[in-house]
């Protein structure tokens, strides 16, 4: 979908990291390869980023980028994994892993220097409102809402500071996603929450509906975000 390359929460959270030439990098959930190729062109040649992708398309899509400063790993990750000793860890699934809460504090301790710097940013406990709004009407079981519902920011601010991370606040994780029609967002969620073919036509006319018609629109997205150090 062309209206949804490009997922405004990266580049957001991302910024919050400050990136800098030649640090170490730890990404998790990175979404698409043109956010991998931004976090490397901050980092430069002598940097480094690793990047835990449990997608084998994206994983094969990043590693055929071939820049010298990425390693791609395909590994459907738990939180646990001790990865090496990075300056900053960002975490930006597109929908829930299926991670304790505690994980997302344990990823940054694990993997992080003394100083490192990390952003987590997640769904928040109603991504996509208009989603929500429509599922029921067009048969969505409810579990499969599960993905896109996620912790509170003062949850995961709760989670960060209890193991000890330092200055942990929380960000607005907001945005309007635009898109072409409410079509776009059906073709896109629908995968996430494994629907077949018709159901996402069928979600695709309930958006259409709800958003007024077939025209170009905006969303609201709603991210809990929250960046700290260790």
């Amino acid at each position: 979908m062309r209206a949804l390359e490009g997922l405004p929460w990266f580049p957001a959270a991302m910024g919050l990291l400050d990136l800098r030439p030649d640090e170490r990098v730890l990404l998790h959930g990175s979404g698409d390869h043109g956010h991998v190729r931004a976090v490397a062109s901050l980092v430069g040649r002598r940097g480094k980023v690793v990047v835990v992708e449990p997608v084998t398309a994206v994983a094969e899509a990043i590693a055929a980028m071939a820049l010298p400063q990425v390693e791609v790993l395909l590994l459907a990750a738990d939180g646990s994994e001790r990865f090496g000793t990075f300056d900053a860890v960002l975490c930006t699934p597109t929908v829930m892993p299926d991670w304790p809460l505690g994980a997302y504090a344990e990823l940054p301790r694990s993997n992080l220097r003394p100083g490192g710097r990390l952003v987590i940013d997640l769904p928040g406990p109603e991504m996509l409102p208009d989603v929500t709004a429509v599922a029921a009407t067009v048969g969505i079981d409810p579990e499969r809402l599960a993905q896109l519902r996620g912790p509170g920011d003062d949850r995961l601010t709760e989670v960060l500071r209890g193991a000890g991370l330092r200055r942990v606040q929380s960000v607005l994780g907001s945005h309007l996603l635009p898109l072409e029609s409410p079509f776009d967002l059906a073709e896109f969620v629908g995968p996430l929450l494994q629907l077949a073919a018709p159901a996402i036509a069928e979600l695709g006319e309930a958006l259409a509906h709800r958003l007024h018609g077939h025209a170009a629109c905006e969303v609201l997205v709603h991210r809990s975000r929250v960046q700290a150090m260790r």
